[in-house]
C-alpha cells in the first residue's frame, strides 16, 4: 500500500470513542484542503491537496487524487473528537486526532512513512 493510501486509510479507520446517537449528528458532505504541515513535499506528501469526506451514520467515505470513494466506518464521540494510531502490515503507522465542531472538520495526522504530516480542514457543505 502507497504512503498516500496508508496516510488516507489510517485517519480513516476512526474508532473508539462512544457510538453516534440515532439522530446522525455529523451526517454531510465536508471538503477542504490537507496541508502538509511536516516533512518535504512530494508526490508521497503532497503540499496541499482537495480532499472530501462524506459521513452517513457509522460510515465514511474519503475521496482525494489517490483515493475515491474509500469506505471506512466512523465512529466520533458525542462531541464530535476521535483519534487513532494505525500500523500496517509492513509497520508504517499514522496517527491522527481531530474533532467536528460547528459543521467544521479539523484533522492532525502524522505518518512514519512517507514521514509527513498534514492538517485537515474541512467544512460542511
Amino acid at each position: 500500500m502507497s504512503g498516500s493510501r496508508r496516510l488516507a486509510a489510517a485517519w480513516l479507520c476512526l474508532a473508539g470513542s462512544p457510538a453516534l446517537s440515532a439522530e446522525h449528528t455529523f451526517d454531510g458532505i465536508y471538503s477542504g484542503q490537507r496541508v502538509l504541515t511536516k516533512g518535504s513535499p512530494g508526490p508521497r506528501c503532497p503540499a496541499k491537496e482537495d480532499v472530501s469526506v462524506t459521513i452517513h451514520g457509522e460510515t465514511l467515505t474519503f475521496t482525494n487524487s489517490a483515493l475515491k470513494n474509500f469506505l471506512q466506518l466512523f465512529d466520533p464521540g458525542k462531541d464530535g473528537s476521535f483519534g487513532e494510531t494505525y500500523t500496517d502490515a509492513g509497520g508504517a503507522a499514522v496517527h491522527y486526532h481531530g474533532r467536528i465542531v460547528g459543521g467544521v472538520m479539523d484533522v492532525d495526522v502524522d505518518a512514519t512513512d512517507p514521514p509527513c504530516g498534514h492538517h485537515w480542514h474541512l467544512k460542511k457543505e
